[in-house]
């Protein structure tokens, strides 16, 4: 057993503690307590020191897009056809990738990571630890998400090419079509009729049975609104929008709809058109309209170990305040996630995901300090382990 001693806890949920103590058995945290807990464990002194769960980032391209080596590592989008249901990040994920290690010494444990934007259907997406040798030891969910994507990248990507889609009426034709085909396919093997085996239409089953749902990439609110028209109203499908600069327009509406948004990136210079609405107050309407929401990298844009600084400008200068914007890059991104039961907070029975800083991991001069993953520290003194 392991116990952090002496630290000024934020639990997340269940506000701070100060002078805490966190006792750790087999990976995950067994006690939280104001007082000494006795007994003869292993100690790490966090006196003076802030502790924090892990961090998570709800949206990146970690592993399929490396920020060094050019073309030989960008491996997050087969734009070869617009739907590509079947491609699957665990398939490209390169856990060598120096950025995971990035993201271990900023304390981010756990990330979202999957194909990109090129393709109206892009492929399926995984939920993983940062810290790892081996992808398929380092995964918590496989797959978690589908990606699909509206606006100017399925655009640009085929208006290039000369073919279909090169408007907002040909991308919505590609998604609704692959859905059609994917929910007569689903319902075909439920009914145990002969169906030909379709590698791409086996990738939608688990959105069918509502396993994972669709995570639409969409800046402009047309295109969210859309987005949910089709997949939630036309085919009853659970959707997480992405990016989402322009869902404050229509926030009341997404409360409603009770669709969450994973947000940004909002510390990057944007050359497009659906991205000119971005503010750092953006995330800050969302969550007083009742969206639930979540901060993302969107790494390589922003180099994942930004998470902190962009949270903590959306805190000071977006308005939201630490306390709410620490929730974007812990529970709230565990719940949109759906692992909210083991992640995302410091509570008894989860997983013991903790990063611990010398000063507010929001301020340019906070340093993490260590970081431990499932129990195990990872990261000590400021130095890979």
């Amino acid at each position: 057993m392991l116990s952090i001693e002496r630290g000024k806890i934020f639990t997340v949920t269940n506000g701070i503690i100060n002078d805490g103590f966190i006792l750790i058995d087999n990976g995950r945290i067994k006690e939280i307590s104001s007082k000494p807990i006795k007994g003869n464990f292993e100690k790490i002194n966090a006196k003076g020191k802030l502790v924090f769960p892990g961090f998570i980032d709800a949206h990146s391209h970690l592993g399929l897009f490396a920020l060094e080596g050019g073309w030989e590592g960008f491996d997050g989008n087969e734009m070869t056809n617009p739907s590509t249901p079947a491609m699957r990040a665990i398939d490209a994920i390169n856990p060598q990738d120096p950025a995971y290690k990035d993201a271990i010494s900023a304390g981010i444990t756990t990330i979202f990571t999957g194909p990109g934007s090129g393709n109206v259907v892009g492929g399926q997406s995984v939920i993983m630890k940062t810290y790892g040798e081996i992808a398929d030891e380092m995964i918590i969910r496989n797959p978690a998400g589908l990606k699909c994507a509206f606006g100017e990248n399925p655009k640009r990507v085929y208006t290039e090419k000369g073919q279909l889609p090169t408007t907002r009426m040909g991308t919505t034709k590609v998604f609704r079509e692959t859905l059609s085909k994917a929910k007569e396919y689903y319902e075909n093997k439920k009914k145990k009729k002969k169906v030909s085996f379709d590698l791409n239409m086996e990738a939608l089953i688990p959105v069918f049975e509502g396993q994972i749902p669709l995570r639409i990439h969409s800046h402009r609110a047309d295109d969210i609104v859309t987005a949910i028209r089709i997949a939630k109203h036309e085919f009853d499908l659970d959707v997480v929008i992405e990016h989402g600069t322009d869902a404050v327009r229509v926030r009341d509406f997404l409360a409603k709809e009770k669709v969450p948004v994973v947000v940004g990136p909002l510390l990057n210079v944007s050359p497009k058109v659906e991205t000119r609405s971005a503010s750092f107050e953006n995330p800050t309407k969302l969550v007083e309209a009742g969206v639930l929401t979540a901060l993302m990298t969107d790494h390589p844009v922003i180099p994942i170990q930004y998470a902190l600084i962009q949270a903590g400008v959306v805190a000071y200068q977006g308005g939201l305040g630490e306390e709410k914007a620490l929730e974007l890059i812990t529970i709230n991104a565990a719940k949109i996630l759906e692992i909210d039961k083991d992640y995302g907070s410091i509570e008894k029975g989860k997983v013991a995901d903790i990063a611990i800083y010398d000063g507010h991991p929001f301020s340019t001069t906070g340093k993490c300090d260590t970081v431990l993953v499932c129990g195990k520290a990872v990261f000590k003194g400021g130095k890979h382990v």
